[in-house]
């Protein structure tokens, strides 16, 4: 069984390595770009990772080098989203795009890609190549997304679907790589479908958190989205409802308080944690049928954290 101890230590090897990588480049690019390649932030994607490869019985090291990729390629996302939200801070500090401009902010998000590439290339003969494949399916949620702002015809499955790409596809990947590698029988489709469905997972308490955490929490304004004109999963839920034109009055306005407010006091937020629940309930499924029992154990409280975290 997998202790605390165990997981820090190789929660402690992810970050020692992903320092590496920064220092690896310090003296091509400077010592003050290459940190942001590999900053790791709340380390989900990490933590979920190591979970699951020891629920499968995966070697430590492979799993390690999979949360790696993980971070590195999400920290590329986040790069590039905030050049195309033109977002001043993220975490609580001014990002890359507003500190040296956007063209410097994408590159680094190119470099961060190669990164995560060069860790997968390390861990299995398929794992580049489905790396590509879902950073091309992140890629294309994103477009979708980007297609859908403003919009306010969104249905839930479309919703459901631009997440399982846009946040889902990473998560999938290290469902598939690990799932390779582990030594114990068991369904092949379970840990991508549990991976993915943590990807949408942490996209759902994301979406509640926009409208009910401050800033000094997020580090970023409150209502986010909305100021991006971007429908999230609360938001749809209140137009699929009888209260439909009350929101798309607030919405017209660009009222981030009122809509906030609207949100938690007509059951809108409560509805959307209902949703995630419903996810987790199918995930901890899942879990209980990877071969690692007292792991997957493990890898279930790790869910349950996932869905009530409030950072």
């Amino acid at each position: 069984m997998p202790t605390l101890l165990s997981l820090d230590s190789s929660l402690a090897r992810v970050r020692s390595g992903l320092e590496t990588r920064a220092r690896r480049i310090e003296g091509r690019v400077g010592q003050e770009l290459a940190s942001h390649v590999g900053r790791p932030g709340k380390m989900l994607r990490a933590r979920f990772c190591l979970l699951l490869g020891q629920a499968l019985g995966a070697k430590p090291e492979k799993a390690e080098g999979a949360a790696r990729a993980m971070e590195l390629v999400h920290n590329a996302s986040l790069l590039h989203d905030d050049c195309v939200d033109s977002a001043d801070t993220r975490r609580g500090v001014p990002t890359p795009n507003a500190v040296y401009g956007t063209t410097v902010a994408l590159l680094l998000g190119d470099l961060a890609f190669s990164q995560g590439l060069e860790e997968a290339v390390d861990i299995s003969p398929s794992a580049p190549r489905l790396l590509v494949t879902a950073v091309r399916e992140m890629t294309v949620g994103e477009l979708q997304e980007e297609f859908l702002k403003g919009s306010t015809d969104i249905s839930i499955e479309a919703y459901m679907g631009v997440a399982a790409r846009k946040t889902g596809a990473l998560f999938e990947w290290s469902g598939s790589v690990l799932s390779e590698l582990s030594p114990f029988p068991h369904e092949d489709s379970d840990p991508p479908r549990l991976a993915c469905a943590a990807g949408i997972l942490l996209q759902i308490v994301d979406d509640i958190h926009d409208y009910t955490l401050s800033e000094n929490v997020t580090g970023k304004p409150q209502a986010q989205d909305m100021i991006n004109r971007r429908l999230t999963l609360p938001c749809i839920l209140a137009l699929h409802s009888p209260k439909r034109a009350q929101f798309l009055e607030l919405w017209e306005k660009n009222d981030a308080q009122g809509i906030s407010t609207f949100l938690n006091d007509s059951g809108f937020i409560k509805e959307t944690r209902k949703k995630g629940r419903e996810l987790v309930d199918s995930m901890l499924s899942l879990c209980t049928k990877l071969p690692c029992k007292a792991e997957a154990k493990e890898l279930s409280n790790f869910v349950e954290l996932m869905a009530k975290r409030e950072f």
